[in-house]
């Protein structure tokens, strides 16, 4: 065990240092700064700036979702299957993944470079084919470093503790980019004028800071994290077969296929990610269509979110530690339905409440996202051989019910808005209200059904004092561990009644 950290990975627990656990904790980074700028600026950016039609940008933001949700999944099943041993399997793909969104990122967010008098077909397959391999290179990166969670650690304290971290630095990474907006569009642009073509320039700068900072902190991931390869993990198994005991069973994808928890963990992460991912696409749309906030609104609106997002992260693990889990997880949801009736209520007249409106989703995203990631370790639990194929599976749910529901909205966007009848204010006040909290009470029903399954298998949980153990002494238990592992017929992780 290292003293300093206290963290081992896989089931013979390598220590890392503190240096290693940092790397990981940063691997991320130029995912989650190029995720807040496509989900809060894409769509706004596509309809205000390059002037495209409500339909074009649903159905870009669609073709990227579906891209990416197909690519989940396939992406999982080869990190399990495919890579450089020497180099590791999921380091490996984070690596293609991460050259993938920096090339793609670029051209995003910039004019339709040699092709901007072309046909709007045109440029729809150009702007297309960035976008479906940026969400090739994003499903790589992601899937890649979340299915490095189980392998470093099957300590539920340690999973929970990555993920706040993980968690909590996407949130940094939303206030960067949201800071660097205001900044950008105070220099570029009118604080008189709405948003337009003449902020574009604002946008390809952000897009390549974006690309500049996450492409640093990639290096130092790489350089600062060593993932084991498969024979040297076997060699340190059989070396520590006699403190271990046997090698549990793990499960196969045809196994996942055949849990019923598989798929209810899955509808909660899906609903989460709409809860999470909507807001973040319709706030600034809110702000300067349903209250006629200046366009600087667009930056420290969803900023004020991010910053209680962070607070809620670090509200989720003494949240956990009392009251559970699923507990913690509904506490995030109803944070999230009462912001929804804030937002349908909002006067515009006095926008300054709209604050504690932003506050409440921010954190109740927040707690929730992390719940449900955390909840995701658990099911797979020592099954680590098939752990990416899990992620890229929710993922899968994930992305493409995002689409769908983004590329609906654009769809039934009213067309006209007159100075005496403006739709558009009252269609944006709906879809703020009523897609989250409807996403946030689905999230809260599938968790309560997955607790309730749960609790009525008490043959199927191991003795809490065991997991104490285990949790309090970390690795020096690794044969608690491993029997109170295999007593647990479905669910794929030690589960105990408090947590959950």
């Amino acid at each position: 065990m290292d003293s300093r950290s206290g963290i081992y990975t896989g089931i013979n627990r390598i220590p890392i240092s503190a240096t290693a656990q940092f790397g990981y904790s940063v691997g991320h980074i130029l995912n989650d700064l190029c995720s807040s700028c496509w989900f809060t600026y894409l769509i706004i950016y596509l309809t205000e700036v390059l002037q495209k039609s409500k339909d074009v940008a649903g159905i870009l933001m669609l073709v990227g979702q579906v891209a990416d949700g197909l690519a989940t999944p396939l992406v999982g099943i080869a990190i399990d299957k495919v890579g450089i041993q020497r180099y590791g399997k999921r380091k490996t793909w984070h690596l293609i993944g991460t050259a993938c969104v920096a090339i793609a990122f670029s051209f995003i967010f910039h004019k339709c470079f040699g092709c901007e008098d072309s046909s709007e077909l045109v440029q729809q397959v150009y702007y297309g084919a960035f976008i479906v391999m940026f969400q090739f290179g994003w499903a790589s990166t992601q899937i890649s470093h979340l299915s490095l969670i189980p392998v470093l650690t099957v300590c539920r304290k340690k999973i929970v503790f990555l993920n706040s971290v993980r968690s909590g630095l996407t949130f940094v990474c939303g206030i960067a980019v949201y800071l660097l907006m205001w900044y950008l569009l105070h220099a570029y642009g009118s604080n008189m004028e709405p948003l337009g073509p003449g902020d574009a320039r604002a946008f390809q700068y952000l897009s390549l800071i974006v690309i500049g900072t996450g492409l640093l902190f990639s290096l130092l991931f790489h350089v600062m994290v060593r993932e084991s390869s498969d024979e040297e993990l076997r060699s340190q198994e059989e070396e520590g077969a006699d403190l271990l005991g046997p090698k549990p069973t793990q499960r196969t994808i045809r196994c996942w296929l055949n849990n019923k928890k598989f798929y209810l963990v899955g509808i909660m992460y899906m609903f989460t990610r709409i809860a999470v991912n909507v807001p973040q696409v319709y706030l600034p749309l809110y702000l300067t269509s349903s209250l006629s906030l200046k366009k600087e609104s667009i930056a420290y609106y969803p900023l004020m979110m991010l910053i209680c997002s962070v607070i809620g992260s670090f509200l989720t693990r003494p949240l956990s530690k009392y009251i559970g889990k699923k507990g913690t997880y509904v506490i995030g949801a109803v944070l999230i339905i009462g912001s929804s009736f804030w937002f349908q209520f909002q006067p515009k007249a006095n926008a300054c409440p709209t604050y504690g409106a932003t506050a409440l989703i921010g954190a109740g995203s927040s707690i929730m996202l992390i719940m449900s990631l955390s909840m995701t370790a658990d099911l797979i639990g020592i099954n680590t051989a098939t752990g990416a194929f899990v992620y890229g599976s929710m993922s899968l749910l994930d992305k493409i019910s995002n689409g769908i529901v983004i590329a609906m909205v654009q769809h039934f966007h009213p067309d006209h808005c007159t100075p005496v009848d403006c739709p558009t204010a009252q269609y944006y006040r709906d879809t703020m209200s009523l897609i989250p909290g409807g996403a946030a009470l689905l999230g809260s029903i599938a968790t309560l059904v997955l607790a309730a399954m749960t609790f009525s298998r008490p043959g199927s949980q191991p003795d809490q004092r065991q997991i104490q153990r285990v949790d309090e002494q970390g690795g020096n238990n690794d044969n608690v561990i491993s029997n109170a592992a295999r007593e647990v017929e479905e669910g794929g992780g030690i589960e105990s009644s408090k947590e959950d």
